[in-house]
């Protein structure tokens, strides 16, 4: 089969050709977003779930950004046409963006070749196209999960190749083929089929009822399973060396004509989970296949599943019509039903006589096999304990389905589709509310009753019984029961109605835990943030993270604890409020007081990394273990991810534990140091006002003037000026006063940074060279390193340029030797513009590329726009208009998204002079329009120069 002019592949690396020539597919993840538009089979892949792909639940907040990038990368890598964008997603091909197909994955790629070929019965052709592990070298769930689907479809070919081999005669070939496999795949009985066919056809009878003797101790062994019925009835024509080998004997069909149904009434206002009954209900629909079907359904209590179960089986009941059997297995209480006992009942109900049944609980497993074998029956075991409990109630006819559900995965069920139940969305729930309570209550308190869905983390149970109590008491508004539900401590309690109640149902799971796990499960609802990761989960818990793993994961199976993403794991909210309620203080002050420890750690290799030599790293108290990182550009996504979870320590720190205050503003400036928060100050402004008043109350004066330090550094970072001039002035005078020298000198770069902005340049001078005495008589070099760099940008727009570079490479000096060889980006990029000043355009352009390039390895993407600023500067000032408009726009584009409206109005007002200067007086005049809109809001000086140029320009159309 000769290659299309593109052939895509995803059937080993993922990889495209050009006339047979390899084309450049750039980082995995751009191939990951590649391979998952060719997955979908030429229909449109929305946004959210290539998200997902490619970064799973620790999306960056760039991350749209970032796939966009992608994506322009893949159309530049494969042609115009390649890849089309379809309202919020994309999809490969050109042609119509309705969802229909599209012609580059249906005619240029190894995937829609293999399915074509596969459709035509060239089995052997479509297996060639396979090259190695498909989606190679790509990592993540997603491609994972992929990967074992698109593997299972290899065998499922190999199968049905080998079994035409077989039929072709080709035994000898089969047989050596198929030995290996059965090894790999050693309870797939198709295989074991396959080789015992062709072994017997081989001549080599006995050797075929040793691999179905083999194959029988191994079912038995590790899952507990007797073989197939086709598998015996194979075993028994080689016995008995039937010469057709065709169909054997037909089985006694059982004597019995009861047609149980034990069904329990279908719940009448049955609401949502469409996708959930849909993937069901495929699985459980009879089909010509040769293996019982079986749903196992999981999720923790209170989320439907008995209810889902019972809607399914009902909806399937004319494709059973031999009977439907129900059992509640009492898994989640104290005392199991026994497997003996409910065989026994449901023997009864398919037609034994009492007095009939064999004691031992073998024999009735088998007389129950034996009399589901010609029948189609629907079993539905509900609440089960485990696979134990669950196997010897499977029947033995492929004929039969079997629907479970337990709070507990059962992934010891082998074939078992597995279908994992979680809160129902936020339209599914206003739907159940609804139906109960009726529209007109729910329209007119709409937002009201979004709330109250929120209030029950959307657990199905805790939105039936609020819908029941509502509906009980019509004169009561939706807001009141949202207003009673507001406060954690007494929620569970209002979630109660006759027999149904949420902390019930979670305690009926609670009770059966040992103290080990009953002791994590509280421990680990202590942080208020959103997950935790393993590494800090094990520090919350205080043991090594191999147990830690061990116990999350156990809590997990049991669905007291979610794992939203492999490695981490989080309580639902309602059980959080449930295992808090069983936390006594002390233990929740201990959890809270690791997880400071442990970010603390972490982030003090971070900053240490960033920052070698700071003085705060002096300062910092290390008690835990923190998660080890390769490098800094780990440390870094490790902190992305991990951002908020930190904002929320740190607010849980200043509510409770008083003695840390200062450790948590250590955290908190750590934090502001790394991450280019001044994005969104808003978490950070808040959490450190907490800090402020929590310190003021316990009079702790240390951490009181650290934390409105920072406050005045954040309240500088949004512009708030003179709030930011008001907390500056304190601290320098607390910190003298109260001997933290450390503090005073940070204020005091603090308001001379504010005054250089002011254009007060003589006053920022004389308090730069107070701050840098401070630090020398204190020995930080690497913030006297710091401060030498802004006195250098002061004394650059002061028009002393040649004393400014001298004092910046004073400052580069001190930054290499503190950072190995290797000075500070932001220490560099002072350097750049004290050069850009004495008149030095050529090397100040070198230095601002060298410390760009920095920038966007730390993902500081602030200092990329303003260090794209100054180049585009130096572009204007040398004559390079053009330049200086592409490299303004590059700034705009980054500035903008990271909400910096101070820089983004320079930037403007840069982007209108270099247009002016280009002869596009028109748009050059509508950017300083803006930028002059931007820098009065802002209170800066620079509004005056705008507005002046403004001035001096001819009115339009003049």
């Amino acid at each position: 089969m000769s290659e299309p002019e593109l052939w895509l592949s995803v059937l080993g690396p993922v990889r495209a050709r050009r006339n047979g020539a390899e084309i450049d597919l750039g980082s995995p993840q751009q191939r990951l977003v590649l391979a998952a538009l060719l997955l979908a089979r030429g229909r449109v892949v929305g946004h959210d779930l290539l998200l997902d792909a490619v970064w799973g639940d620790r999306r960056p907040r760039t991350a749209l950004s970032t796939l966009r990038t992608y994506i322009s990368r893949l159309r530049a890598a494969l042609g115009a046409g390649a890849i089309v964008s379809a309202g919020h997603g994309y999809a490969l091909g050109s042609g119509p963006s309705d969802g229909t197909s599209h012609s580059t994955s249906d005619s240029t790629s190894d995937l829609a070749a293999m399915e074509r070929l596969a459709q035509e019965g060239r089995y052997g052709e479509a297996l060639a196209l396979w090259q190695g592990e498909p989606l190679g070298g790509l990592e993540g769930a997603y491609a994972q999960a992929q990967r074992a689907h698109l593997a299972e479809r290899r065998l499922t070919l190999l199968e049905r190749r080998i079994c035409e081999d077989v039929e072709q005669g080709r035994h000898a070939e089969a047989v050596a083929e198929l030995t290996p496999l059965c090894a790999e795949h050693p309870t797939r009985e198709r295989l074991a089929g396959l080789l015992m066919l062709a072994l017997y056809r081989s001549g080599r009878q006995a050797e075929a009822i040793g691999v179905f003797t083999d194959t029988r101790e191994l079912l038995a062994g590790e899952l507990g399973l007797d073989p197939s019925a086709d598998l015996v009835r194979l075993h028994q024509r080689i016995i008995t060396a039937d010469p057709s080998l065709g169909a054997g004997p037909q089985e006694d069909r059982a004597v019995s004509t009861s047609v149980p149904r034990q069904l329990p009434a279908d719940t009448a206002d049955f609401t949502g989970r469409r996708a959930h009954i849909e993937q069901v209900t495929r699985t459980l629909l009879p089909a010509d296949g040769s293996a019982l079907v079986v749903a196992a359904v999981a999720g923790a209590g209170g989320m439907g599943k008995t209810a889902l179960a019972v809607h399914v089986a009902h909806r399937l009941a004319d494709a059973y019509p031999d009977g439907r059997l129900f059992v509640d297995l009492q898994g989640a209480g104290p005392r199991p039903l026994a497997p003996e006992a409910v065989l026994g009942a449901f023997l009864r109900a398919l037609g034994v006589d009492a007095a009939s049944l064999p004691d031992d609980a073998g024999e009735r497993a088998a007389l129950y096999r034996s009399i589901l074998a010609e029948r189609r029956v629907l079993v539905v075991l509900d609440n089960a304990a485990g696979t134990v409990q669950v196997r010897p109630l499977l029947p033995g006819a492929a004929g039969c389905a079997v629907l479970v559900t337990s709070r507990a995965r059962l992934t010891g069920l082998a074939g078992a589709h597995h279908v994992d139940l979680e809160v129902m969305p936020p339209d599914e729930a206003m739907e159940l509310l609804v139906k109960v309570v009726g529209e007109p209550r729910v329209a007119a308190e709409r937002e009201a009753a979004y709330d109250l869905m929120r209030a029950c983390g959307h657990l199905p149970l805790a939105i039936r019984i609020v819908a029941a109590r509502l509906a009980a008491r019509p004169g009561w508004s939706l807001a009141r029961m949202r207003d009673r539900m507001a406060d954690e401590r007494r929620r569970l309690a209002e979630l109660r109605v006759d027999d149904l109640a949420v902390e019930a149902t979670f305690a009926l799971g609670y009770d059966q835990l040992d103290e080990a796990h009953a002791s994590a499960f509280r421990l680990l609802a202590a942080p208020n943030g959103p997950d935790l990761p393993l590494a800090m989960a094990a520090a919350v818990l205080g043991m090594d993270e191999a147990e830690a793993e061990e116990l999350c994961e156990a809590l997990v199976n049991v669905s007291l604890l979610e794992s939203p993403a492999p490695g981490r794991y989080r309580h639902h909210d309602l059980l959080k409020i449930f295992a808090r309620c069983r936390l006594d203080e002390e233990s929740r002050r201990v959890a809270l007081d690791r997880m400071l420890g442990y970010f603390l750690t972490a982030m003090a290799e971070i900053f240490g990394m960033m920052y070698p030599g700071a003085p705060l790293l002096d300062t910092v108290r290390l008690t835990g273990a923190g998660p080890a990182f390769a490098d800094l550009e780990a440390g870094l996504e490790w902190g992305t991810a991990e951002e908020y979870g930190m904002l929320c320590c740190v607010n849980q720190v200043a509510e409770t534990l008083g003695s840390a205050l200062y450790d948590a503003v250590s955290l908190i400036d750590m934090m502001t140091d790394v991450f280019d928060f001044e994005s969104d100050t808003s978490g950070y402004e808040q959490v450190v006002g907490r800090i402020i008043e929590a310190a003021a109350a316990r009079g702790d004066l240390a951490a009181e003037v650290y934390a409105r330090r920072k406050r005045g550094e954040i309240l500088h970072a949004r512009r708030a000026i003179e709030a930011a001039v008001e907390e500056g002035m304190a601290v320098r005078v607390a910190g003298r006063a109260g001997g933290l020298a450390l503090h005073h000198a940070y204020a005091v770069n603090l308001l001379a940074m504010i005054a250089h902005e002011r254009r007060a340049y003589d006053e920022a001078a004389a308090m730069y060279n107070e701050s840098i005495e401070v630090w020398r008589s204190l020995g930080h070099r690497s913030e006297e390193a710091v401060v030498l760099g802004n006195l250098a940008l002061v004394l650059a727009e002061a028009g002393s340029g040649a004393e400014a570079v001298r004092v910046a490479e004073t400052a580069v000096g001190i930054s290499r030797d503190l950072g190995a060889g290797r000075p500070h980006p932001q220490i560099v990029y002072q350097l750049a513009v004290a050069l850009g000043a004495a008149g030095r355009p050529d090397e100040a352009l070198a230095r601002f590329e060298e410390c760009l390039a920095e920038f966007r390895r730390l993902k500081q993407h602030t200092w990329v726009g303003l260090a794209l600023r100054r180049i585009a500067e130096i572009h204007l000032r040398t004559g390079r208009a053009d330049s200086a408009v592409e490299r303004a726009e590059e700034a705009l584009a980054i500035l903008s998204e990271v909400a910096q409206g101070w820089a983004r109005g320079r930037v403007l007002a840069l982007l209108g002079r270099a247009l002016i200067q280009l002869g596009r007086a028109a748009r050059g005049r509508a950017c300083l329009s803006e930028a002059l809109e931007i820098l009065e809001r802002q209170r800066l000086p620079d509004a005056d120069d705008v507005r002046a140029l403004l001035a001096e320009l001819p009115a339009p159309g003049a």
